[in-house]
């Protein structure tokens, strides 16, 4: 059996259980009750966990079996750390791509996405429109090694911004920050993107620990 084919789906499948509350933080993730639950074998399941561990969104228990991550104030500020040391490197290297036509049409459709849903005050849709316009720019840059630890981080943000561990507190300010780092990378004005890249992936957390 081809495990990798089914347990890709399924990492989705409890990342949207924990992201919708089914599983709590820091909860025992028990194999029979979820492959039940998905209806599916725990050959694919237990893969699936594997590959979750490794992206961060599940923890090895010391007895065996694994925990749904905590997900901390101190976790949450370590996930910033990394997207400000990588997310510059994978920005400059999207830029120039952005001279294309289609990429910025691309790139803009999700800015008003991200804009209706800041209208509206939908943090569930301004949460996913701030994921899709990071991950464009990650994919546009085609840096492989940053696309496949974004992968894992993608997981994470949904989940924090899903539980509403890390949110926004001024929506009107959401859009106006995406587009200056929209117009840097257009005008290819770089010296200072670190520190606006620093600026923006700051948690505003509403968990503690």
């Amino acid at each position: 059996m081809d495990t990798q084919k089914f347990s890709g789906p399924m990492t989705a499948r409890i990342v949207d259980m924990i992201s919708n509350g089914e599983l709590l933080r820091a909860q025992r993730v028990r194999e029979v009750e979820i492959s039940k639950k998905l209806g599916v074998s725990r050959i694919p399941l237990r893969e699936a966990m594997k590959q979750l561990a490794s992206q961060g969104v599940l923890e090895a228990r010391e007895r065996g079996g694994m925990n749904v991550k905590a997900f901390t104030a101190t976790q949450i500020d370590e996930i910033r750390s990394v997207r400000a040391a990588l997310e510059p490197i994978a920005f400059r290297q999207a830029a120039p791509h952005l001279q294309d036509q289609e990429h910025r049409i691309a790139l803009n459709a999700i800015l008003e996405e991200m804009k209706w849903a800041c209208k509206t005050r939908d943090q569930s849709a301004v949460a996913a429109a701030d994921i899709a316009f990071h991950s464009f720019l990650i994919a546009l840059s085609g840096n492989d090694l940053i696309r496949n630890i974004w992968h894992g981080l993608e997981f994470q943000l949904r989940i924090i911004f899903r539980l509403e561990l890390c949110v926004p507190t001024n929506l009107d300010e959401v859009v106006p920050k995406h587009k200056r780092l929209r117009d840097v990378l257009l005008n290819n004005y770089l010296d200072g993107l670190e520190a606006l890249v620093a600026d923006h992936v700051r948690p505003e957390l509403s968990v503690s620990g």
